[in-house]
């Protein structure tokens, strides 16, 4: 993680790549978080742009209440420090706008995706059995294998107070 701290934190305005991302990897834009659809087309996105300006990672999320939902965090350049820079500039937009909480929801092949964020100090709040393949009734091109060629079916939500 070292050189984190040269990387800068901001809104993304022109979402195009991030979009492209999020169909490329998932099939979809659309995202379920606390079992609720959201398209991350319409959410704020923030990103985190290297020295160069070039973007770095993304994160889609939004508000409900006083809980922050982080919709997807997407890294373009691993093992940089990037996702972890981005989660803490996440953070303080949804402290700014009074979160209490920030949740996150995963698919159940996401390995990577829970060991960083349990290393971020998110704990498991709730299991959603069979969500994933709910949710393709909604958004069929939702991928149907994930990480290793693990079947896609449940949705782990893991969350953090803030």
């Amino acid at each position: 993680m070292s050189g984190s701290s040269r990387l800068t934190v901001a809104p993304v305005e022109d979402k195009s790549a991030f979009l492209a991302l999020m169909l490329a990897s998932w099939g979809s834009h659309s995202m379920m978080i606390d079992l609720t659809v959201y398209d991350c087309a319409e959410l704020d996105l923030l990103g985190v742009a290297g020295k160069d300006g070039a973007i770095m990672a993304y994160a889609s999320w939004t508000m409900r209440g006083d809980v922050a939902l982080l919709c997807a965090l997407h890294s373009v350049a691993p093992g940089q420090g990037a996702a972890v820079r981005l989660l803490e500039g996440v953070k303080a937009a949804a402290r700014a706008r009074g979160a209490a909480r920030l949740k996150a929801m995963l698919t159940n092949d996401n390995m990577p995706g829970l060991a960083f964020y349990q290393t971020c100090g998110f704990r498991f709040s709730r299991l959603h059995i069979e969500a994933i393949d709910n949710f393709r009734s909604v958004v069929p091109t939702i991928v149907r294998t994930g990480y290793m060629d693990i079947p896609i079916h449940d949705a782990l939500e893991l969350e953090i107070e803030l």
